[in-house]
């Protein structure tokens, strides 16, 4: 069939206008056409066969009843070949009849089931999957300024996975798919606890951004300065003092030359008191911990890593407490990251001298 102007024609000739969802042709070809025509996205929603389509559905009509016709008239030859008496024979045929049907009829369900796949309701596949479409939930991580109430942004057209699937009382079922990036359930309170607590913790160092005033309050430099996690600087009094995530008293301040050649405060690092299984969470799935096996601490502050303690020359630490880095400077890896991607490596090399020999060569000690 073909359109001819405002109508569709079909193969056998006949013609009829096309108005809404009528066409005087009336084959299961012409039906499946038109609706075709009418609703460009149905191949993408339909199956082979599906008998939601009235074309289909006359088709395998069709195709059930010469079935039936076929089997009932081997059945008839069958009995008649046999010596059968002509009510038995009347009986045989009576009882098939039913029984082609049926059998028919579920032919043409299973055929209509074929290629289908289980798609859950958005609700419960997202939660399988840990997904959160709650109205106080925000996508962790996304730098200030960067949402823009787009209309791309509301549907999240970021290309990173989609769903082809919408609910059918959304609105939004006619060749629609949604695609969204990764997300992170946070609630609103939870974001606003996190964004409190790194203000915080970023006035409360900005006394240290001098690292010879780091020095002087008693950190001690135990890494050197490793690439992504800067060096990191211990205060031995913090980390017994029985008080955790306080912004005044961070436990590790992280420092680095690889931003611009010179000793840099970016971030800190809060640590618990004792080794658990579990870790800490203050901001829900925001704070992301993390801790160390098998490290070794040597002289001179350095750190590398050892199977036991016959093999470290200095202090081994088999299982660290959980740790958190807070990042103060700004970075796309976020704040609660486990590497800042601005040093990693850096635009300029990591320190080659401890940080109080760097102090005292530079004459401010």
């Amino acid at each position: 069939m073909h359109r001819c102007g405002g109508a569709v024609q079909c193969r056998t000739g006949c013609c009829g206008p096309w108005r809404g969802s009528e066409c005087s042709c009336s084959s299961p070809a012409a039906v499946d056409a038109v609706l075709h025509a009418r609703d460009a996205a149905l191949a993408e929603r339909e199956h082979v066969f599906s008998l939601s389509n009235p074309g289909h559905a006359l088709v395998g009509a069709g195709l059930a009843l010469a079935s039936v016709a076929f089997a009932a008239g081997a059945v008839r030859w069958a009995t008649e070949r046999t010596r059968l008496s002509p009510r038995a024979g009347r009986a045989i045929r009576l009882t098939a009849l039913p029984i082609l049907a049926s059998a028919a009829a579920v032919s043409l369900w299973l055929g209509s089931t074929v290629g289908q796949h289980s798609h859950p309701d958005e609700a419960g596949a997202e939660a399988s999957e840990g997904h959160a479409h709650e109205s106080d939930t925000a996508v962790a991580a996304v730098p200030e300024g960067a949402r823009t109430g787009t209309a791309a942004e509301a549907l999240h057209l970021d290309g990173s996975h989609g769903h082809t699937a919408i609910r059918e009382d959304s609105g939004m079922e006619s060749g629609s798919a949604h695609f969204h990036g990764q997300e992170v359930a946070v609630t609103a309170s939870q974001l606003r606890a996190a964004a409190e607590f790194h203000a915080r913790v970023v006035e409360a160092t900005r006394k240290y951004e001098d690292i010879a005033q780091a020095l002087a309050a008693g950190y001690v430099q135990i890494t050197q300065d490793l690439p992504g996690i800067a060096a990191h600087f211990y205060h031995p009094a913090y980390a017994r003092d029985g008080e955790l995530m306080n912004p005044d008293k961070p436990e590790t301040l992280l420092y680095t030359k690889r931003l611009d050649g010179t000793w840099r405060l970016v971030g800190v690092m809060f640590t618990g008191e004792r080794v658990t299984e579990t870790p800490p969470s203050y901001f829900g799935a925001l704070d992301v911990w993390h801790r160390h096996e098998n490290l070794c601490f040597l002289p001179g502050g350095r750190v590398s890593v050892a199977p036991n303690t016959a093999a470290c020359s200095g202090l081994f630490v088999a299982v660290t407490p959980w740790n958190l880095h807070v990042w103060i400077v700004e970075g796309s890896s976020g704040v609660f990251a486990h590497d800042l991607d601005l040093i990693d490596p850096g635009p300029y090399p990591g320190a080659v001298l401890p940080a109080a020999a760097d102090v005292v060569a530079a004459g401010q000690r």
